[in-house]
């Protein structure tokens, strides 16, 4: 994970590659729990990869 942006009850996540998505229906204090865990990724793997819908809004990087 490079990058996140919580609005509403959307959390916008971009990875490393660049790629982009959006989970909807994530909860204000799910994403402070996330904020505040020591690893980021294995929180976003359990608690939100798993349990909410998602879309990918942006595609990866394409190399030089």
């Amino acid at each position: 994970i490079a990058d996140f942006h919580h609005k509403g009850l959307v959390l916008e996540i971009t990875f490393v590659d660049g790629s982009t998505y959006e989970y909807f229906g994530v909860t204000p204090p799910i994403y402070q729990k996330m904020v505040n865990s020591d690893k980021i990724t294995r929180f976003f793997k359990r608690t939100i990869y798993s349990n909410y819908i998602y879309r990918k809004t942006k595609k990866s990087l394409e190399p030089a």
